[in-house]
């Protein structure tokens, strides 16, 4: 008896479904006015669809040819490590640690200022403070510091893509021949 109750309360329920779907349903149908109707188009019965703008052979346009003029600015980018002053760019660091507490992010500070030779930053990027060390332009010298600090005691260091002083990635970079 149970399955039959069942039965017929998924019927009067479907039935009940489909009678409120189509009573709802407005008996009009709805039409949106075109573009013409709505902006009325002047002189839109004189337009011609069958026109080719490339029948006009309209050839008043001239293009020519000149010889490539190199200026200072494009000696600069060849060699940019001449033109950079302190200028910031997307580069690499070193992430030593991150943390919510202010004051052990600034003794791990204190302490890696002492352990390395390059620049330590401390950020602020809500909810933590996090020690970086270094500017660099690739992500293989930034690896390279990162193996040195892992072996002075910072195992959780890691390289992070980040905003980074050019003219200090360029230093480096001279400074260790490369």
């Amino acid at each position: 008896m149970k399955p039959l109750t069942l039965k017929l309360k998924m019927i009067l329920t479907l039935t009940l479904a489909f009678a409120l779907y189509f009573n709802c349903a407005s008996p009009e149908r709805v039409t949106r006015p075109t573009k013409t109707e709505e902006e009325g188009i002047e002189n839109f019965e004189k337009m011609r669809e069958d026109f080719n703008p490339l029948a006009l052979n309209d050839d008043d346009i001239e293009i020519k040819e000149s010889e490539p003029t190199y200026t200072d600015f494009d000696d600069d980018l060849l060699n940019p490590r001449q033109t950079v002053t302190d200028s910031v760019a997307t580069g690499y660091r070193v992430q030593i640690i991150q943390t919510t507490d202010r004051q052990k992010a600034k003794d791990v500070q204190k302490d890696a200022v002492l352990r390395f030779d390059e620049d330590v930053y401390l950020v602020f990027d809500p909810p933590f403070y996090k020690v970086r060390v270094g500017d660099f332009v690739n992500w293989f010298d930034a690896e390279k510091l990162q193996r040195l600090a892992m072996r002075k005691g910072f195992r959780d260091a890691w390289v992070v893509r980040t905003k980074v002083n050019l003219k200090k990635a360029y230093n480096w970079m001279d400074e260790f021949g490369q």
